[in-house]
C-alpha cells in the first residue's frame, strides 16, 4: 500500500511539473544588471519572504517557485509555495500567471529571472545554495548580472538581514514616482508576490510538508 501511495505521489508531481519548453519562453534573455536592491529582493525570494497580494500581509516560511523582474530590472515579483518544499505545489500554469500579475503590477513587461533556486536568466542555470549577500553579489557580478551602484544605505554581510527579514513596511503596491516606496523596488519595502496552495490543500490529501 505504501509503495502504491509513493508511486502515485511521484506520478502526480511529475505530471504537474511543466516541461522546459513550456516555461523557457518566459525566461529573460536581455542584458540586465541588478543593483543592491535587486540583490536584496532576490535573497528575499530565495528565503521565501514576501508581501502577499492575495492576503495583504507579510508571508514567510514558504518556498520559492518563480522570481520575475520588470524589463528594466528595477522591480521584483515572486511566486511561492505554501510549504518548505516547492515540489509540494502544482507548477503547471504558474509561469504564465506570474507574467500576467507581474506585468499588471509593474506596468511593464516582465521576464523570469529564477526558477526555484536556479538563476535561469540568459540560460545561466546557476543553482544558489548560499543566501549570504556577499555570495550572491559575487555570483551575479561574475556572470554580468550586477552593477555596483552605491545605494543610500551600504549593504553588506553585517546588515543585509535587516532588510531581507523585514516583517512590515509602509510601502505601496502601486507604482509611484519614488521606487524606494514601491514594494519590490526599495530596500525598506517587502517583495510583492503571490503564493500557491499545496497539493494537499487543493485535493484534501494533506500532502503539504
Amino acid at each position: 500500500m505504501k509503495k502504491i501511495f509513493f508511486s502515485f505521489v511521484v506520478i502526480l508531481l511529475v505530471s504537474s511539473s511543466p516541461t522546459i519548453s513550456q516555461i523557457t519562453k518566459y525566461f529573460g534573455s536581455k542584458n540586465i544588471s541588478l543593483d543592491d536592491v535587486g540583490v536584496i529582493n532576490f535573497i528575499r525570494y530565495l528565503d521565501g519572504r514576501f508581501y502577499s497580494e492575495d492576503s495583504n500581509r507579510e508571508m514567510h516560511n514558504t518556498s520559492p517557485m518563480y522570481y520575475a523582474i520588470s524589463e528594466d530590472g528595477k522591480i521584483g515579483y515572486g511566486w511561492f509555495c505554501r510549504s518548505h518544499n516547492s515540489y509540494n505545489c502544482y507548477d503547471s500554469s504558474v509561469a504564465y500567471k506570474l507574467m500576467e500579475y507581474c506585468k499588471e503590477y509593474t506596468n511593464s513587461r516582465c521576464a523570469i529571472f529564477a526558477y526555484r533556486n536556479e538563476i535561469v536568466w540568459n540560460n545561466k542555470n546557476i543553482i544558489i545554495n548560499d543566501l549570504s549577500y556577499s555570495s550572491i553579489q559575487e555570483i551575479l557580478n561574475k556572470n554580468g548580472l550586477y552593477k555596483n551602484i552605491s545605494s543610500s544605505k551600504k549593504i553588506n554581510d553585517n546588515n543585509y538581514l535587516v532588510y531581507t527579514k523585514l516583517l512590515s513596511d509602509r510601502c505601496s503596491n502601486r507604482i509611484v514616482s519614488d521606487l524606494n516606496l514601491v514594494r519590490g523596488g526599495g530596500l525598506d519595502c517587502l517583495l510583492p508576490g503571490r503564493d500557491e496552495l499545496t497539493i494537499g490543500d487543493q485535493d484534501g490529501s494533506q500532502y503539504s510538508n
